[in-house]
């Protein structure tokens, strides 16, 4: 597991929001996938890990789709080549109807993580890196697919003292100061709340 450094060069108290941006759905909305809060002087350092999972909300209700009230158990992976179904099976008893998360390995693309529901309802699918959501968590209708790249590149901004992991992150806000940040680097944060904020590698 590698880290990245964030260095608080400011006499204030700062958040930094980690993310990636969607690749393949350039409209889903960008989420802190971690908060970091170097004190001030001080500094953060953020895991980045190497392992990637799959999870599925569902309604138990086929009545009422929308009540994601169900969880598929979860598919944990470390390519960034990856294919799942989330597909239907029978509980023993024949009595109930559940989704299950099945990894594929048929019809693979190269650097693409692909969801396909089997599912009878819509399922809210996650990819989490680690153990927390890196993309805002979608809806994939019966037979739909959601695809993305995870090998994104990471960036860092500073967002305002209300944001939180898992928070969708406000464009005109991170465009002022997100940077690209690869594993191993070290990031300044510099300037101050009345003048601006500037974030430089290290």
């Amino acid at each position: 597991m590698s880290n990245i450094v964030l260095v608080n060069n400011t006499a204030e108290t700062i958040r930094l929001a980690i993310f990636q941006k969607p690749v393949y759905n350039p409209t889903l909305a960008t989420i802190a996938w971690q908060i970091a809060a170097p004190p001030p002087g001080g500094t953060s350092i953020v895991a980045l890990p190497d392992d990637f999972s799959l999870h599925a909300r569902y309604s138990n209700d086929p009545n009422r789709p929308d009540n994601l009230d169900t969880s598929a158990k979860p598919v944990s992976f470390a390519e960034t080549s990856a294919a799942f179904t989330i597909d239907s099976v029978m509980s023993q008893d024949r009595l109930a109807n559940g989704a299950v998360i099945n990894q594929t390995f048929n019809d693979l693309v190269l650097n693409e993580v692909r969801v396909k529901n089997n599912f009878s309802i819509g399922v809210e699918a996650s990819i989490l890196r680690g153990q927390d959501a890196i993309y805002e968590p979608q809806i994939i209708w019966p037979g739909g697919l959601f695809m993305e790249d995870v090998r994104a590149s990471l960036y860092v901004a500073v967002v305002s003292q209300f944001t939180y992991k898992g928070q969708r992150l406000v464009q005109e806000e991170i465009s002022i100061t997100q940077t690209e940040v690869l594993e191993g680097d070290a990031l300044t944060v510099t300037g101050s709340k009345w003048k601006g904020y500037a974030l430089s590698k290290a």
